[in-house]
Formats: structure tokens, C-alpha cells, sequence
């Protein structure tokens, strides 16, 4: 069997370089990647207490309350009582936080299309089949 190790390298640094691209391609709105990726977070996985974001955002919670503090003052945000427990506060996103996800993930997916187009259809066909690796190994 070969050594995976090289692989491994240039996967990585392929990743990270196309994440970078990807990331330039956001609009200027204002929103930062912190406030951006809290606001995705609630938006996939639903209304979350502060505590619970700073746990999955893998950040303390002050800095969880600061960020959902500025989308809740920029209307994307907005305070829900828990319904499992009424003395909790939970935030889930407003039509406008979902608007604003919408907008970034379609300027990404712009440019990433545009970037596809360029190349020939054997090698779409081949990142076709790579994707589902990929993952495959973001999964494990």
C-alpha cells in the first residue's frame, strides 16, 4: 500500500486553499465569518440557547452572547422562550437572517459554478465522484 501521508498534504492544503477562495467570495454586508457561522449553525440545527452555540461554535459563552447580541441588534436573530423549559431563552433566525444565508450561499455557489464551467466534463465528472469522498472523510 502506498504511503497516504502526501495525499493527506496536498488534500489538506487543496481544502484549505478552495475554503480560503470560497470565503473572498462572500458579499461585504458587514457580517463577520464569527457571526456568519453562528447564524448557519442556528439556522440548521434550529432555536439554541447561547450556551448551546458556544458549544457547537466551540467558543466561550460570552463571546457566543456578544455575536448573538449583534445578530439580534442587525435583525437575524430574534429571543424565543425554550419551549421545554419557559424560564430559558432560545434564538432562532428571522426571515432576514435566512435572507442574508441565502444571499452569501448563493454568491459562493456563483463563483464555485463559474469555476466548474471552466473545466472539462471529464474533470466535473471526476469532482462529482471525489465529493462524496471527501464527505465520506469530513464524516468520520
Amino acid at each position: 500500500m502506498t504511503d497516504p501521508a502526501p495525499l493527506a498534504s496536498e488534500l489538506r492544503l487543496a481544502v484549505h486553499r478552495l475554503t480560503r477562495r470560497l470565503r473572498a467570495q462572500r458579499p461585504t454586508d458587514g457580517l463577520s465569518l464569527t457571526q456568519l457561522s453562528a447564524l448557519v449553525t442556528i439556522w440548521r440545527e434550529g432555536p439554541l440557547s447561547a450556551g448551546e452555540l458556544a458549544c457547537r461554535e466551540g467558543v466561550k459563552p460570552p463571546s457566543a452572547t456578544r455575536v448573538l447580541a449583534s445578530l439580534e441588534d442587525q435583525g437575524l436573530v430574534n429571543r424565543v422562550t425554550d419551549p421545554s423549559d419557559a424560564r430559558q431563552i432560545q434564538v432562532s433566525v428571522t426571515d432576514s437572517g435566512v435572507e442574508r444565508i441565502e444571499i452569501d450561499l448563493r454568491a459562493r455557489d456563483a463563483w464555485l459554478a463559474q469555476q466548474l464551467e471552466a473545466l472539462g466534463s471529464r474533470d466535473r465528472a471526476l469532482l462529482q465522484r471525489a465529493s462524496v469522498l471527501i464527505e465520506r472523510l469530513a464524516g468520520q
